[in-house]
C-alpha cells in the first residue's frame, strides 16, 4: 500500500518496505557546506587579522562567525540527502515543529540524519503513518 504526500519542494511517499522523496536536498545540502566553509575561513582569517592589528572588535566578530559556522557544517555532515530509504535502515521518525517550520526527522542506523521539510499544516494520517513506524522500529 503506497501512501504520498506533498511536501514544500516535492512529495513524499510511504511504500511497504522504503521511503521515497523527490525534494532539492542534496542541492540545500551543498549550498550549506559550501556556504559554511566559506564563513568559517572568512571568520578564521578575522582572528588572524585582528590579532595582527590588535584590534578587538575584529577578533571577537570573526571568531563568534568562525564558530558558529564551523557547528553549522559539522551538523550538516551528519546529514543525508538519500531519495530512497529502505524501513530496515531506519533508527527513529519524529515529526518536529521549529520557528514555525514542519519538519519529519529520519534517523538512520548509520546516525545520519534525512530532514524532509513539511507543509505547514501536518496531515493526521501522516501522523499516524510516524507512530505506527516507530512502534515497529
Amino acid at each position: 500500500m503506497e501512501q504520498k504526500y506533498n511536501i514544500k519542494n516535492g512529495e513524499i511517499i510511504f511504500d511497504e518496505n522504503k521511503i521515497v522523496i523527490i525534494d532539492s536536498a542534496k542541492k540545500e545540502i551543498r549550498t550549506k557546506i559550501l556556504l559554511s566553509s566559506i564563513w568559517t575561513v572568512y571568520g578564521i582569517l578575522s582572528v588572524f587579522r585582528g590579532l595582527k592589528t590588535e584590534d578587538q572588535f575584529v577578533l571577537w566578530s570573526g571568531l563568534f562567525i568562525g564558530i558558529a559556522h564551523l557547528i553549522i557544517l559539522i551538523f550538516t555532515i551528519f546529514r543525508t540527502s538519500k531519495n530512497t530509504i529502505e524501513n530496515s535502515s531506519i533508527k527513529t521518525i519524529a515529526l518536529k515543529n521549529r520557528f514555525g517550520n514542519s519538519f519529519l526527522d529520519i534517523k538512520l542506523k548509520n546516525n545520519k540524519t534525512r530532514r524532509v521539510n513539511l507543509l505547514d499544516e501536518i496531515p493526521d494520517e501522516l501522523k499516524n503513518l510516524v507512530s505506527i513506524l516507530n512502534s515497529i522500529q
